[in-house]
């Protein structure tokens, strides 16, 4: 009996190591940073999004020089518009932390850029989303705000009822250096064993009562 309780106990603690993984930094566009795409690759920073997985806590890194980052609405994503942005960031080093699920809208604030494929969309999935489970919608509507690694930002409310983006406040940005990158293939599978740990903690507790 001494034995199986130990088994659960250790289970247990397995599950809470695996699921509580720390928030990591994302360098858009990697090497290349925040710039226009060259050639014909206008969704080049769309397929970069897609590689990822986005979580709430997760950071954006965004490097650029005589340039600019726009979070916007999904209508002023589509039309490149940069006339009414949820917030706007200049500071060259523009550090965004997701601070809710959903879908993030970012659009270079330099006049053509944004026509020529400097834009993206970042989804962050939900938990349960990651291992496959149906992702419950989020029950209040996002605060919009901006954390930067140094300029900073100037929040607008959004025209036509449009849900925002958001970002944490600047107190609370992580920095690059102290937390660790985590791709979405090891986040993936992380997700999948801590689901497995938790049935086997499922299935020792019911054994535990079975043969007491």
């Amino acid at each position: 009996m001494a034995s199986l309780l130990a088994v659960v106990f250790s289970c247990v603690l397995l599950a809470a190591s695996v699921s509580s993984l720390p928030p990591s930094v994302f360098n858009v566009g990697d090497e290349r940073g925040w710039t226009v795409p060259s050639g014909n690759g206008t969704e080049t920073y769309n397929h970069w999004a897609k590689r990822n997985r986005f979580q709430v806590g997760d950071v954006l890194d965004f490097k650029y020089a005589n340039d600019s980052v726009l979070l916007v609405n999904h209508d002023d994503y589509k039309q490149c518009s940069t006339d009414s942005p949820l917030s706007r960031f200049t500071d060259g080093d523009t550090k965004f932390t997701f601070d809710r699920y959903g879908l993030f809208y970012f659009v270079s604030g330099v006049p053509g850029h944004c026509e020529a494929g400097q834009r993206m969309i970042a989804r962050v999935k939900a938990p349960s989303a990651l291992t496959g489970a149906p992702a419950a919608a989020p029950g209040m509507p996002p605060s919009v705000g901006g954390s930067i690694g140094g300029g900073a930002s100037s929040p607008v409310s959004s025209p036509g009822g449009v849900p925002p983006g958001s970002s944490s406040t600047t107190t609370s940005t992580p920095s690059p250096s102290s937390l660790p990158q985590a791709s979405g293939a090891s986040r993936c599978i992380l997700s999948v064993v801590s689901s497995i740990v938790v049935g086997l903690v499922v299935v020792g507790v019911v054994t535990l009562f079975v043969l007491v």
